[in-house]
């Protein structure tokens, strides 16, 4: 029980200066009254006394041993207890010996007091912090002693009105005491809405008391809270080893002392709450514990443009490296959706795989493991997709009723209970768990707790992240416990949830193939190689668009280069794998055509790959490798896309131009565009112009670290000579890069850097490819890091400059590949 805050019941008892002093006091006027025994002429039986004192100072030590011992007590602690305890009382003894032999009066006598005390009161210190949390029990039990009487809160339950009211027994409890109620005139309902007036009889903090239901009509618990947990900061568990979720999840603590448990297989979660109330950090807490299960997928619809996925995917985005110097290289969250036309992919994945799933099982429910993982989706913001997306609604509702025994979960976050927010009826009675944060009004406990509207006041909540909450782990009858979320500080100039998911990222399993195949009839397969599905994520990091080659991670972490999907309506598109569709075939808009066929493209840019229905094709000529075939197709589809642009340009040509509209920017980004441009060849880093704003504009708040690494991404003019942890420097005060310098920078490759130099080259001149995305999926590495390799090429004359989203030009031939990596490797 912490008590930096509370008062102790007795001060005096166990402070480290009060209580040598006490004692050698208390000591001082025994001798005091054995000298006066003495003066008075009366004969003190020294042999007894000498014995008894031996007797005492034995006892008290045996005492104190068996008293300190038990299975958590150190066997050092012990004998230090028991020796101090000797050495103590047998000065004692000894000095009272002495007083009933002479006399207490002489200053002699006294020093000798003040002697013993000072030496022997820091060891006294030491006894007493090593027996802190005996004291702390100690202090718990004489503050119950201090508690009112079992009738005085009898007869403070008749002063508040209530009649019939008897205390039978007290318990202790976490958090203070619980009373057992007797009823007889008034019930439980009766006595609800006497809490706030027995707080004030009793003395007590609004909110400190809590009243249950019993097992019979005639019996009730009253919890007296004498610690205030709401009020207290609790820290998110930081450990990181894998869990399960087939086990609680602790996300915080009750106000009566205990964690709150969440079992999240079976069980679909509601949490409301007003904004600010602290539903996003409740979401990053689930989200720690879940990405730590090896047996939980993650799904998100984020509907507030990917906020709260954005923390946890960053790492694998920017290629981050863990603890081993591993990549990052792939997401945390395996699927996030931020528009409706990605939502309802995801509803309608996740609904189907519910029904394959059905159809696999031999009965009963699925028990989540790493090879068939539980699905746990996760709806942030969904609002106005509920309200006004049916093609939403409709999957989602019927996948909330069939997900729960296949191991298909869903998470709903919304600031209001009612069912334009949550998708109606239907889907509310599918809730297990209720999570309410605070809101401005009491009357918005009736649609989120409406089964227990008297007994929750969501608008009394001190502050964000406390809560009420009612999970199946609570008995049925008992209103919603109030308690505080775990904190994890997410402000943007903080880095602690992408640490926590660089410790992560190899924790979380893949999602079984069965449920992969299912899902890629909705797009599952692209979901983070389609450019225009993932643009939100490029664009949030300043990062260029990869090339129209569309490389998809799968979910055992391989990838595969298929065509990009078209947003899905209310059936599964085609020309997806698993749906029966093909890449050829299909008109193009405008007067353009028929869209020619894979093999066309094929035949036009692969150049050894001859037509599959040509007969005179010889089955024994040498086939072209895979990397090969790739830079073929990735060609192919680019000039698909090429065409259907120029389609599109075509068809909005006789369209009048509306006015462009200059985007709002931010009022100081123009001065931090200005700050590199001035800061001439050395350039200058994001931090130096953090730091520089701050000083200029000290009531200010600086921008981010990230939506300053967007505006540099987006001027052409800003660039990193020395890659991406150099300074920033202006493209004018940057030289232009000579021979001698392209080796002094090769030199500042060594170790792995150098190697995968090496290996990027080889890539780019053996496929003719200046592809940036292929060399993210080949070498796994994030997208910066894969642009940071292609602008070192570019300073070598390897390749090509940078031209929009075009693939840059190789510069050197296949056949001269053997001679460029030796040079590389050997020059001084």
């Amino acid at each position: 029980m912490s008590r930096s805050k509370d008062r102790e019941v007795t001060p005096w008892v166990h402070g480290v200066f009060s209580t040598p002093l006490f004692t050698s006091g208390v000591i001082y006027l025994g001798g005091v009254g054995l000298g006066t025994v003495e003066d008075l002429g009366h004969t003190v039986p020294l042999e007894l006394l000498g014995l008894g004192s031996v007797g005492g100072v034995i006892a008290a030590a045996a005492a104190r041993y068996v008293r300190t011992g038990g299975p958590e007590a150190s066997r050092k602690a012990r004998w230090f207890h028991t020796a101090f305890t000797g050495v103590w009382t047998g000065a004692a003894a000894a000095w009272l010996n002495y007083t009933a032999h002479g006399t207490p009066w002489t200053l002699a006598s006294a020093a000798a007091v003040g002697a013993v005390t000072v030496c022997l009161a820091p060891f006294y210190g030491v006894d007493r912090y090593l027996r802190a949390p005996e004291i702390a029990e100690m202090w718990q039990r004489e503050e119950a002693s201090m508690a009112r009487p079992l009738t005085d809160w009898a007869d403070m339950f008749t002063a508040a009105g209530a009649r019939g009211v008897s205390v039978t027994k007290r318990d202790k409890a976490h958090n203070g005491f619980t009373l057992t109620l007797r009823l007889t005139e008034t019930d439980y309902e009766g006595l609800q809405p006497l809490l706030k007036k027995l707080e004030m009889k009793a003395g007590v903090r609004p909110g400190a008391l809590t009243l249950k239901p019993g097992e019979m009509a005639d019996e009730a618990f009253l919890s007296v809270s004498t610690r205030n947990v709401l009020a207290e900061l609790v820290e998110l568990d930081e450990g990181h080893h894998p869990i399960t979720i087939n086990e609680p999840l602790t996300l915080g603590m009750l106000e009566s002392g205990e964690p709150i448990e969440l079992l999240m297989r079976q069980n679909s979660v509601f949490i409301a709450g007003k904004k600010g109330s602290g539903k996003s950090v409740l979401l990053h807490v689930l989200i720690s514990l879940l990405t730590r299960c090896i047996d939980a997928v993650i799904w998100m619809v984020d509907m507030a443009g990917g906020n709260t996925a954005k923390r946890w995917i960053r790492p694998w985005v920017e290629g981050w490296k863990d603890k081993d110097g591993k990549v990052v290289d792939r997401p945390l969250i395996d699927w996030v959706a931020i528009t409706e036309d990605e939502a309802v992919r995801m509803y309608n994945a996740a609904h189907d795989i519910a029904d394959e799933r059905a159809k696999t099982m031999r009965g009963g429910k699925i028990v989540p493991e790493r090879r068939r993982p539980a699905i746990i989706l996760i709806t942030e913001e969904g609002s106005d997709l509920m309200a006004w997306s049916p093609a939403a609604v409709k999957p989602k509702t019927r996948g909330i009723k069939k997900g729960r025994k296949a191991a298909i979960d869903y998470v709903d976050v919304a600031q209001r209970g009612t069912g334009p927010n949550t998708g109606g009826g239907e889907i509310e009675s599918q809730y297990d768990t209720v999570i309410g944060l605070k809101f401005p009004r009491r009357g918005e406990g009736q649609y989120v707790f409406p089964d227990f509207y008297h007994q929750v006041n969501l608008a009394a909540l001190p502050g964000n992240g406390a809560c009420y909450c009612k999970t199946p782990q609570m008995p049925t009858m008992d209103p919603p416990a109030k308690g505080r979320i775990a904190f994890v500080n997410d402000d943007e100039d903080r880095d602690d949830i992408e640490q926590m998911a660089v410790e992560r990222w190899e924790i979380r399993p893949d999602l079984d193939d069965e449920a992969v195949a299912v899902a890629c009839k909705w797009g599952y397969e692209d979901r983070w190689s389609d450019p225009e599905r993932m643009g939100w994520l490029l664009d949030a990091y300043g990062l260029d668009r990869p090339a129209v080659a569309a490389t998809a991670l799968s979910s055992g972490g391989g990838t595969a280069t298929i065509q990009t999907a078209p947003a899905p309506p209310a059936a599964p598109p085609t020309g997806l794998p698993g749906n029966g569709g093909g890449p050829g075939g299909g008109s193009l808009p405008g007067n353009l055509g028929d869209l020619p066929s894979a093999q066309d493209y094929l035949k036009k840019y692969g150049g050894q790959q001859p037509p599959a229905d040509d007969p005179s094709a010889s089955a024994s000529g040498p086939p072209a490798d895979d990397a090969e075939i790739e830079a073929a197709v990735a060609r192919a589809v680019a000039e698909a896309e090429r065409i259907t642009a120029q389609a599109a340009e075509n068809k909005e040509f006789d369209k009048p131009k509306e006015p462009e509209t200059r985007p709002r920017q931010h009022p100081r980004r123009d001065e931090v565009i200005a700050m590199v441009r001035d800061a001439g060849p050395a350039g200058t880093t994001i931090e130096d112009c953090r730091t520089e704003l701050a000083a200029r504009y000290p009531d200010e708040k600086v921008p981010s670290r990230q939506s300053i690494s967007t505006w540099f991404a987006s001027m052409k003019d800003i660039v990193q000579p020395g890659g991406h942890k150099t300074p920033y420097v202006w493209r004018d005060n940057a030289a232009p890069v000579t021979d001698e310098e392209a080796e002094d920078d090769l030199d500042t490759l060594e170790g792995e850097d150098l190697d995968l130099f090496l290996h990027a080259v080889e890539l780019i001149v053996s496929t003719q490819f200046g592809s940036a995305s292929m060399l993210q999926r080949k070498l796994r590495v994030g997208f910066a890091k894969a642009l940071w390799l292609m602008d070192q090429m570019t300073a070598r004359d390897i390749v090509g400059a940078r031209d929009g989203s075009k693939a840059r030009d190789v510069l050197y031939r296949a056949d001269d590949l053997d001679d460029l990596l030796h040079q590389l490797k050997n020059e001084d």
